[in-house]
């Protein structure tokens, strides 16, 4: 099973050598196998990444994350035909009825909230606040109808970040930075584990709206969002800004170990049983199939 993630900031070409990745840089070479890869991330606009690469990676399933100029991740590449079924199961996505999509969303929604709460007990919050939102988790309807997930996040996240913080995917402020920015890469490990399975990332449960092609990778990944949340406090706590350190921090963290199933995995390993438990769920309609994270808390 891979679980590399290579983070390349000064290298001036990639390509591929004998199942390798061959980093270059300047007189310096450095080769790692393929097959130990999960995930790599180029945070240099100028290096160069050979076609032959590109569809080795793809072969070996492996995430390819680009940077922008900013040093956020900006794009990921992920192969066409990564699953050796993908009609089989297109196709069986494709029968998913609106009753088990909004069943399974209000479970995803619970789990969730439960993985906020335990943010919160870890760190030692307030009573009240631990109060509301298991009032919350407890009162989710189907398909959220009475939206419980937005009400939890905004007292969440103002414990965690405080009252005076507001959650914006634009804002550029520290916190909301990191959070931004850890949920960019946690998107694309989603994407990878959707698409490598045969499903098709568009047809999303809870998210549809027509603009997004990830809808079903948004729906996923809400229940590991607190463990983003947790690294982002434990890590910008002092933190002046978001600098290169901490983002590979950030990444360097999905090798931390979190309870899923009755045992620990890391976070990458972790994404895999989800969504394959997931599709069990979805297609036999039976909910207690989803493996999921017991708690936002991934040390």
């Amino acid at each position: 099973m891979s679980w590399r993630i290579v983070y390349v900031t000064e290298s001036e070409e990639m390509k591929l050598y004998l199942d390798n990745l061959k980093v270059v840089k300047r007189e310096q070479e450095i080769l790692i196998p393929l097959s130990d890869i999960h995930t790599i991330v180029v945070d240099n606009h100028r290096t160069v990444v050979t076609g032959r690469l590109m569809n080795k990676l793809a072969e070996y399933h492996i995430l390819l994350i680009f940077c922008d100029e900013t040093h956020n991740p900006n794009v990921f590449s992920m192969g066409l035909y990564s699953h050796y079924r993908v009609y089989g199961v297109l196709r069986d996505q494709m029968k998913w009825n609106d009753e088990i999509k909004g069943e399974m969303w209000k479970k995803i929604i619970q789990i969730k909230i439960h993985n906020q709460l335990s943010v919160l007990r870890y760190l030692k919050n307030s009573d009240d606040s631990i109060k509301r939102l298991t009032s919350y988790a407890k009162d989710v309807m189907f398909e959220d109808r009475t939206n419980r997930e937005g009400l939890a996040a905004k007292i969440y996240f103002n414990e965690l970040f405080g009252k005076n913080f507001v959650r914006q995917r634009g804002a550029v402020d520290v916190y909301n930075s990191a959070l931004n920015y850890g949920y960019m890469v946690l998107r694309a490990c989603f994407a990878r584990s959707v698409v490598a399975h045969g499903l098709h990332p568009s047809f999303g449960i809870g998210h549809r709206n027509q603009f997004n092609a990830f809808n079903l990778v948004d729906d996923c990944m809400e229940s590991f969002r607190p463990i983003i949340d947790f690294w982002v406090y434990m890590i910008m706590n002092d933190a002046e800004y978001l600098d290169r350190e901490r983002k590979q921090a950030l990444i360097g963290k999905l090798h931390n170990k979190v309870q899923i199933g009755g045992q620990k995995q890391t976070v990458l390993n972790a994404i895999d049983l989800f969504v394959q438990s997931f599709i069990k769920a979805m297609d036999t309609k039976n909910l207690n199939l989803l493996t999921y994270p017991e708690n936002g808390i991934a040390i």
